[in-house]
């Protein structure tokens, strides 16, 4: 079922993002559709965070951000905090699908060099899956 970052179903406005999950395998399959803004990014790290909890063994996440349009320094920090949390618990997270505007954020701010990003969602779970 489709959710905005606050939990609400529903198409996403520009102020809000609706996140789908679901266990695809070993790994976590998170699709994110709106804006990575201050407004929304608190909501998509705890919705992760608790799904990426309830998976059996290390956490093996694939979010796919080929329906964001604009991610700030809020969605950047929960994409770390995310990173941070699957390798904390010896897992990986990766992106599907970036578009060029989301792909300059990510390497403007240095990410590129910690988050691996795939073409296709299949690509990435098929790279965690083999991991």
């Amino acid at each position: 079922m489709s959710h905005d970052a606050e939990g609400r179903p529903g198409a996403p406005r520009p102020d809000r993002l609706r996140i789908r999950s679901e266990v695809r395998g070993p790994c976590l399959l998170v699709e994110a559709d709106g804006e990575m803004t201050l407004p929304t990014a608190g909501g998509l790290r705890e919705r992760v965070l608790a799904d990426m909890a309830r998976l059996d063994g290390r956490p093996r996440v694939v979010l796919d951000v080929g329906g964001v349009g604009f991610c700030d320094s809020s969605g950047l920090n929960a994409l770390i905090v995310l990173w941070k949390a699957a390798r904390a618990g010896g897992g990986e997270l990766v992106l599907a699908r970036p578009g060029r505007r989301f792909r300059t954020i990510i390497e403007r701010s240095g990410l590129d060099r910690h988050l691996v990003a795939y073409e296709t969602t299949e690509l990435a779970l098929a790279a965690l899956i083999e991991s």
